[in-house]
């Protein structure tokens, strides 16, 4: 019952998760944080099983942390999607694949290989594609239209803005399950900010 949406825009990419936790026909809790901060360029959105989505945001966020701790090089967007998906793809291959479907986004510095924001939609089948808007569980049926008919490439913040509400408000009209609240983040040159609470949200 998770959903999962992601824009690209100019110089950022625009990410969002419901906070409903869901099982059968119970909703346990309205404030599940079904995000992951993966480096300070790059973050993943988890969708499935509440187990599998927080054991597999944990050991890709410390694996990667070791990997910049050994290193001393922050891994680029590229990089960690790579990452994420071979992961995946190797679970697949053994007794504990992993029921996780993603959205991974970020920014890359202008001196990276691949400069600039970057989306990348990763099932649990460890299916992967850059792409310039994604969605993931149940809202995709129903916001996957908007985005190809409305996206625009080279969008503006408040362009980004009205689109992901429009999304999250088709969601909320048509889907039987109620989704009330939203966690939305900007990541940007900047780095990730929690727009959840801000006055463009309203």
């Amino acid at each position: 019952m998770d959903f999962l949406i992601g824009i690209k825009g100019a110089d950022f990419v625009i990410m969002a998760a419901d906070c409903s936790q869901a099982r059968s026909i119970v909703v346990m809790k309205h404030d599940m944080d079904k995000s992951a901060k993966i480096s300070n360029n790059t973050l993943m959105l988890t969708s499935g099983p509440v187990g599998d989505c927080t054991h597999f945001a944990e050991y890709i966020q410390k694996n990667v942390k070791l990997n910049e701790l050994r290193n001393g090089v922050e891994a680029t967007v590229w990089s960690n999607a790579n990452y994420i998906r071979t992961q995946l793809a190797t679970a697949l291959r053994s007794r504990g694949a992993y029921q996780v479907n993603l959205v991974v986004g970020g920014y890359s510095k202008d001196d990276d290989e691949k400069p600039g924001p970057q989306l990348y939609y990763i099932d649990h089948l460890a299916a992967f594609a850059e792409v310039p808007f994604a969605a993931q569980g149940y809202g995709g049926f129903f916001t996957l239209s908007i985005l190809d008919k409305h996206y625009k490439e080279g969008m503006n913040q408040e362009e980004a803005i009205v689109l992901l509400k429009r999304c999250m408000k088709e969601v909320r009209h048509r889907f039987m399950v109620q989704m009330p609240k939203f966690k939305v983040f900007i990541v940007d040159k900047d780095g990730q900010t929690d727009i959840s609470e801000d006055e463009r949200m309203a």
